[in-house]
């Protein structure tokens, strides 16, 4: 059974078709990466299979269930990753404050208080090396520790699913590397994980699955290195829902770490 899985996915917004019969499977174990170019549908897809925006046709259902059955859905196997931390809302967090809450939950209204939830934090933190600055402010973190904190927040609850949205926007080389880094282990651990990117960048050698949108429309679904992938080397290999693929879609290869 797909972790993740669509079936002609369609959504609407407003007067705009942002997605147009999307069906995709991913499975257990798989690094994947959904790419396209900015307004490609990217982060609508993300946002639908987790419930956050109603598909206006098809389905998406997450470990097997329906998302439409919201409250069935096992999302305490899932750990989900933002862009950034939340805009400073007047009250300054700790990085171990931070990685606690994700252990909060409409079923877990106190999960974050007491040792063991601290012990789980702080485990979390030194899973991403960021345990020895567990007290610091989060607002004092650069872009790449603050992503870092966002995925120990993530880890907390030990997810079989993590979901990353754009996580090398915006943050140096060296926090890429790390972030690579903390990805592989999780990948070796058996995680299944699923990164919204522009490009792959330091995450190339992760990725053994690649999805990518253009105006809303699935053009590539397999393996990063199979004939008709972004930047392979048999442009006559064709999706068959479309007759090329974009010139301008992501290329899988490492651009930013040389």
């Amino acid at each position: 059974m797909p972790v993740i899985s669509t079936h002609d996915l369609d959504v609407i917004l407003g007067s705009s078709r942002i997605l147009h019969r999307v069906s995709l499977n991913i499975h257990e174990g798989e690094t994947v990466a959904i790419l396209g170019a900015n307004g490609s549908g990217k982060s609508t897809l993300i946002r639908t299979i987790m419930g956050v925006i109603p598909p206006s046709g098809g389905t998406a259902s997450v470990f097997g269930t329906n998302i439409t059955h919201h409250s069935r859905v096992p999302w305490d196997r899932l750990g989900y990753v933002p862009q950034r931390v939340a805009a400073a809302s007047g009250v300054p967090a700790t990085a171990l404050e931070v990685v606690r809450s994700g252990l909060l939950g409409p079923k877990a209204l106190w999960a974050d208080r007491g040792k063991k939830a601290k012990r789980a934090a702080l485990e979390a933190l030194s899973a991403v090396g960021l345990a020895d600055r567990a007290n610091e402010h989060v607002h004092v973190f650069s872009g790449g520790q603050s992503q870092r904190v966002l995925i120990a927040r993530a880890l907390v609850r030990h997810p079989d699913l993590l979901v990353l949205d754009e996580p090398l926007a915006g943050i140096d080389r060296d926090s890429r590397e790390a972030l690579a880094h903390t990805l592989a282990g999780l990948r070796d651990q058996g995680v299944t994980i699923v990164t919204v990117l522009h490009e792959t960048g330091e995450l190339t050698e992760l990725i053994d699955h690649a999805i990518v949108l253009e105006d809303g429309h699935v053009v590539f679904d397999g393996p990063p290195g199979a004939p008709g992938a972004p930047g392979g080397d048999d442009p006559a290999h064709h999706h068959p829902d479309t007759d090329h693929v974009p010139h301008h879609a992501p290329v899988l290869r490492t651009e930013t770490a040389r």
